[in-house]
């Protein structure tokens, strides 16, 4: 969550959370299991080899455990990649508005950090182009994307980095990757299965819906194991979140419902949208991108929504000052936002056409 959502997460409790890309369904079932064990978990510290948990994931997604690094949350993980493989004066590149936390750590860092520009029809192969000529240490590509809610297929994102040079070390960050229908065979994985120098981030917060216990993890390919897993602090997932982490793994009818629900929330505000000239996205996340090509109509939308009960993200501080971004909450509330946005909708002129993002 970037520092502006955080400061939104604390108004107050009766606005409904549209904000901060969660699960609309919350957490599975199987969560509940956890109380049984609760009196150990509290007074023992975890396995700090997380064997478990890296089992765990190995068997759901076909990847080897031994490669596995799991981290609090993907944040986490960003930071001890980023600590690992990159020091001051160090180039890094990601296509332009990718997650913004890239940004935030290479500037802690000291890192020279490049954004690149993709126009919205997705011409990645020039934007790459573009990438490398800054002859990046790292390259990040986010897929699907937040905030922009794009997609590149595997076929599309494999065959664009066959020849970015072995020196230049991959990260695919693939957070929203279970909402797709290549999820048990993603870009990512399959990246770092045929090359090293290769990182591809998951997560169990947007799928899982686990978000406030902070579990994430990395496939990475064998030479970048020692790096990471040196730079990785002891007991740095809580014993309740790793345990938890096992449990949802096996829910599948849970993280089938979710992708369900997102997919057609999404495609029905996309619709919504365009029926009144306002472009919007929404490829395989649980949420909407919507630009309304003028600060001001944005603006108008995201308070009136705040008045109406509803937190969504204003994308100013991704450059993105016409932009909002709607999570999607579960069916109650999304039909209400739904009424919502039709009777504000009605009100207002289109968008000016072609001026969308």
């Amino acid at each position: 969550m970037s520092r502006a959502d955080s400061a939104q997460a604390a108004t107050p409790e009766h606005h409904v959370r549209l904000h901060a890309n969660e699960n609309p369904l919350g957490a599975s079932s199987l969560a509940q299991k956890l109380c049984q064990s609760l009196p150990a978990l509290l007074s023992e510290y975890p396995d700090g080899s997380y064997k478990a948990l890296r089992e765990a994931i190995g068997e759901r997604w076909n990847v080897e455990p031994e490669q596995l690094v799991v981290g609090s949350g993907t944040d986490e993980l960003i930071d001890i990649a980023m600590r690992s493989l990159l020091k001051p004066g160090s180039r890094m590149v990601a296509l332009e508005h990718s997650f913004i936390m890239y940004k935030l750590r290479a500037d802690l860092l000291g890192v020279n950090y490049y954004e690149i520009f993709c126009d919205p029809q997705g011409d990645y192969a020039t934007a790459l182009q573009r990438a490398m000529e800054n002859k990046p240490d790292v390259l990040v590509l986010v897929n699907p994307s937040n905030p922009l809610g794009g997609y590149m297929t595997p076929q599309t994102l494999l065959a664009l980095v066959a020849e970015v040079p072995q020196s230049t070390t991959l990260i695919i960050d693939e957070v929203y990757a279970e909402f797709t229908p290549d999820r048990e065979s993603s870009a990512g994985m399959q990246l770092v299965k045929q090359r090293q120098n290769s990182i591809c981030l998951r997560s169990f917060s947007k799928s899982y819906g686990i978000a406030g216990l902070r579990l994430g993890w990395a496939y990475t390919s064998t030479d970048l194991v020692p790096l990471l897993q040196a730079r990785r602090a002891p007991y740095n997932v809580s014993a309740f979140s790793a345990l938890a982490g096992e449990y949802v793994l096996e829910d599948s009818t849970h993280l089938d419902r979710t992708t369900a629900h997102c997919l057609a929330w999404g495609e029905e505000l996309v619709s919504l949208f365009a029926e009144h000239g306002i472009s919007a996205r929404s490829q395989y996340v649980n949420f909407v991108f919507v630009d309304f090509a003028d600060r001001q109509r944005c603006e108008n939308m995201h308070r009136h929504l705040h008045d109406a009960g509803f937190l969504t993200s204003h994308l100013a501080n991704y450059g993105l000052e016409s932009c909002l971004r709607i999570s999607f909450g579960n069916q109650e509330q999304m039909t209400r936002l739904d009424q919502v946005l039709r009777n504000k909708l009605a009100e207002q002129e289109p968008c000016p056409a072609g001026e969308a993002l």
